[in-house]
């Protein structure tokens, strides 16, 4: 895919206008604070309708105003053209969201998965690696959206479930009633392992496919840490009923806790180099290098399952890791992918690149 122009009106900082794009790199140059991540915040919102930062929408419109919006022109590899649009309106403390591609309202954000194949890297990828384990699990559940609509059922019936078995618990019913939750739970919780375990096994496979690729002096690995106490290995058919015996073994803390305290909601993804637990004994420099693999393999994967080149964002990374990482992602610069690289500063590619200036949310061409 590549993006050719983009357009925006009260969002953010960013200056109302539209800009047009260049089919390899381009360069968004400017002092930190003047709007270079919001640009890619907007871009990046297509991906799944919503933003990677934003704890609220309504964070999303200038202040003093009542609605943004934006929208992207876009050409696939096949020929198609198409415009991707959101709008969010201030409604009191809340947003009123609309999405549209080429015009027509998609009745659910969740629509737009695997048809904006983006690819978003900056410097708070790093939670993934170094952070706690919600930040693995929600990265590998937003890829196995993207590429996969079951999948993409799968996760949004488990959240419901959860959250509707927790108000079970709170509102302590009877025992029938919980009975019936935890078989929703079981069903819905086992599908979902077993798809994010498939595909940690997956993105391993090209993350080691690219720490060949960079020559890599670490062996790094992953593997899947299940709250079922070592289902992660376990063949499918035995997953149920290991799922209801540690149900039945917490049964009375979660009662007392009034939440569900088993499932893979409760899972993580353990990053290991050379045999050690890279969280507690990598060094920051071995971290950035797990994260810059972790997104190449993303990249990768998507372009495979979705049969379309990622547009790949790179958001101040040059400021954020050092110079033998920065040589390896120098290739991404080099190749015919559409990238957009944030910088303060002009970089060595900038000969070659279409340049963007941006100061005070103002986008021009340099």
């Amino acid at each position: 895919m590549r993006i050719d122009r983009f357009a925006a009106t009260h969002f953010r900082n960013l200056s109302d206008g539209s800009i047009e794009f260049g089919p390899g790199l381009n360069l968004v140059v400017g002092p930190n604070g003047q709007g270079k991540t919001n640009l890619l915040e907007a871009i990046y919102f297509f991906r799944l309708g919503r933003s990677f930062r934003a704890q609220v929408e309504t964070e999303l419109i200038r202040f003093g105003e009542s609605f943004c919006r934006a929208e992207v022109d876009s050409t696939f590899t096949d020929g198609r053209r198409e415009q991707f649009a959101f709008a969010i309106e201030r409604s009191d403390a809340r947003a009123a969201k609309t999405i549209k591609v080429n015009g027509e309202v998609l009745p659910r954000r969740t629509d737009l998965a695997g048809r904006f194949p983006v690819v978003l890297f900056g410097p708070h990828d790093l939670r993934v690696v170094s952070g706690e384990p919600e930040h693995r699990r929600r990265f590998f559940d937003m890829i196995g959206s993207m590429t996969d609509p079951g999948y993409l059922r799968t996760a949004a019936e488990y959240r419901r479930v959860v959250e509707q078995r927790n108000a079970a618990l709170k509102g302590r019913a009877p025992r029938d009633e919980m009975a019936a939750w935890n078989e929703r739970l079981v069903a819905t919780g086992v599908d979902l392992l077993l798809r994010r375990r498939n595909l940690v096994a997956s993105i391993e496979k090209e993350m080691l496919a690219q720490a060949r690729d960079l020559e890599s002096p670490f062996d790094f690995t992953m593997r899947y840490d299940s709250s079922l106490h070592g289902a992660g290995a376990s063949d499918g058919a035995e997953l149920p009923g290991v799922f209801h015996e540690k149900l039945g073994a917490v049964a009375q803390e979660e009662a007392r806790r009034g939440v569900t305290l088993v499932g893979p909601h409760r899972d993580d993804v353990e990053l290991v180099m050379d045999g050690r637990d890279l969280r507690r004994f990598g060094s920051q420099g071995q971290r950035r290098l797990f994260a810059v693999l972790l997104k190449l393999a993303e990249m990768s994967y998507l372009e495979a399952e979705l049969r379309e080149p990622c547009a790949l964002l790179l958001d101040d990374v040059f400021s954020e890791f050092d110079e033998a990482i920065m040589a390896k992602l120098q290739r991404l610069l080099d190749g015919e992918r559409q990238v957009f690289v944030t910088s303060p500063v002009p970089i060595a590619a900038a000969a070659r690149a279409r340049v963007h200036r941006v100061e005070n949310g103002r986008v021009t061409a340099a």
